[in-house]
């Protein structure tokens, strides 16, 4: 496990070093010009206060930042401040509120909130490419009440910490099923509880239930849905203890960070999966 406290001291003593260890994540990368897409023709053009370089396109002749395309970009929170706020959120325990991070790094409390937000929304891109297989539970859940309300369907393979949540208008058949065809490989052995919308699942997949109304829970061993149960169970303490609630505009948002957090949970460095994810200038060709 990285020793997050020894890049905390150095990000507090010496803010300078947030921009380099940014620019460490590009050093690899071609760079090409973000107006005219030209490769190899960047040259430092300047470097202002803070330490962010600007280019310089010997091609088109236009400038551009090296944080261009990115949540850093035009901000008016030093990048150390934004590397801190991401260990304090990697290390947190579920998650970190707007009101603790903004007495962390001794910013106000709308300023802390939209670094999360930025963060969050950042994080959401690109989730869940691959499809689900093998062993595969599927459930539902409310989120908030009365105008508030959601409905999140949930999907998740067994052992392989690979997860779906998708918000959904209802949990009729012809909604449900349409991102089960999506998500999930055909073949694939799908645990439920006993709703009848799943019936239909039987065609494409080796549907299995278990009758929670009647106290069944598992049967057989491995036919359960006490996975995507307990990942309920996990967002929703996190949600009521931690956030007190969340605004249905914003719900998609905290999901999102909920399922990077889940899917990289036993990464040894959390810390720099998360910053490759929010580190990805335009001009960098892989």
């Amino acid at each position: 496990m990285i020793k997050y406290q020894k890049i905390m001291r150095k990000l507090i003593s010496h803010p300078s070093s947030g921009i380099i260890m940014l620019r460490n994540l590009t050093g690899r990368h071609r760079k090409c010009c973000i107006k005219c897409g030209a490769i190899g023709c960047l040259h430092l053009n300047d470097t202002d206060k803070r330490g962010i370089r600007t280019y310089q396109c010997q091609a088109c002749k236009k400038t551009f930042a090296e944080t261009y395309g990115t949540i850093f970009y035009r901000s008016k929170i030093p990048i150390s401040s934004w590397l801190l706020a991401l260990i304090f959120w990697v290390t947190a325990t579920g998650s970190i509120s707007a009101a603790d991070l903004s007495r962390k790094l001794g910013v106000s409390h709308p300023t802390a909130w939209k670094m999360l937000m930025k963060i969050r929304e950042q994080l959401s891109k690109d989730l869940g490419q691959d499809m689900l297989e093998d062993l595969v539970e599927a459930d539902e859940a409310w989120f908030g009440k009365k105008d508030n309300q959601d409905i999140v369907m949930g999907m998740v393979q067994r052992g392989k910490r690979k997860i779906r949540l998708i918000v959904i208008p209802n949990v009729k058949e012809e909604t449900l099923y349409p991102h089960i065809r999506e998500h999930v490989k055909v073949g694939s052995r799908f645990f439920t509880d006993s709703r009848i919308t799943y019936a239909i699942t039987g065609i494409r997949y080796h549907h299995q239930t278990t009758n929670h109304s009647k106290g069944e829970f598992a049967r057989e061993g491995e036919v359960h849905s006490n996975t995507i149960e307990q990942i309920w169970g996990d967002i929703k303490g996190v949600i009521r203890t931690i956030h007190h609630g969340i605004s249905k505009k914003y719900r998609k948002l905290y999901l999102a960070q909920y399922i990077f957090a889940y899917q990289f949970k036993h990464s040894t460095n959390l810390f720099f999966k998360s910053l490759c994810q929010l580190f990805t200038p335009t001009y960098c060709l892989i």
